[in-house]
């Protein structure tokens, strides 16, 4: 009886502590959400949400996090870097992480307002209006299901020096299976990027004509997942992304080059 009891209890978890406890039932089914911020938007990061929600409606995990507009790491990794909180005041991982905590056990009616709350209260010290926003669009969404099987985490490829004295290379960044964010650009031996939008304000109309080309082809592989699904002529030219006339093969063959290799990181920060 004492044995059958102590299996009987494992299958809850204890959500709060104190009078008003709540025990969630980690029997019954869960279905997991996913947002992320546009990738043609302007802020340093691109911010999302993963919410898992029981069937009866009570919130059993969150993750609030970022990935750079490179692609090429998490705002929760950056975090834990020894100088972030002496820099910013204060730690996001460590802030999100309690944040998440307090959520779980609610109703996922309660969670947008919940989010919100954290900052207007001051109990973090990060604007959570993004994260609210991305709360309420993954509630509103199907729950995830596993892409193409791509294993979660930071790939990146790069290749010899072109013609214009850059390399170009891919970063991709990959969540539950899914490609969800991408950034294609260039940098020369001195370790200047082709493109850089928050630091470089002297250059010409054609880079910039270029980045905003290399966005749409980012937005299609996050649409299209395989980056086999891309065609172009000899000229490495395509007809089949509205806006784009930069040569694109470079880029799928980036593309492939990275998802071949692997992710350079196995686990994105949590």
């Amino acid at each position: 009886m004492f044995k059958f009891i102590l299996i009987f209890m494992s299958l809850f978890i204890l959500a709060s502590c104190g009078d008003d406890a709540i025990v969630i039932d980690e029997t019954l089914p869960v279905t997991t959400h996913f947002a992320i911020e546009d990738s043609l938007g302007d802020g340093e990061w691109q911010y999302f949400v993963t919410i898992t929600v029981n069937s009866d409606n009570i919130v059993t995990d969150v993750n609030l996090n970022g990935v750079t507009r490179l692609a090429n790491t998490s705002r929760r990794e950056v975090a834990q870097l020894d100088d972030y909180e002496e820099l910013f005041g204060y730690n996001f991982y460590q802030q999100a992480s309690s944040l998440e905590r307090s959520l779980i056990g609610i109703s996922s009616d309660e969670l947008v307002d919940a989010i919100l709350d954290a900052y207007n209260n001051d109990i973090v010290d990060f604007d959570t209006t993004a994260f609210a926003s991305l709360a309420n669009l993954a509630l509103a969404s199907a729950p995830v299901e596993r892409g193409l099987h791509y294993i979660d985490g930071i790939y990146h490829s790069i290749n010899a020096i072109n013609d214009d004295d850059f390399q170009y290379f891919v970063n991709l960044f990959i969540i539950n299976g899914d490609i969800v964010a991408a950034h294609f650009n260039a940098i020369n031996d001195e370790g200047l990027l082709k493109y850089d939008q928050f630091t470089d304000t002297t250059v010409d109309d054609e880079i910039i004509a270029w980045r905003y080309q290399a966005q749409l082809l980012e937005q299609a592989l996050i649409r299209l997942q395989d980056p086999m699904e891309f065609t172009f002529d000899d000229d490495g030219l395509t007809d089949d992304i509205p806006g784009v006339d930069i040569e694109i093969e470079s880029f799928v063959s980036l593309v492939i080059q990275a998802l071949s290799a692997g992710p350079i990181v196995t686990e994105i920060a949590e």
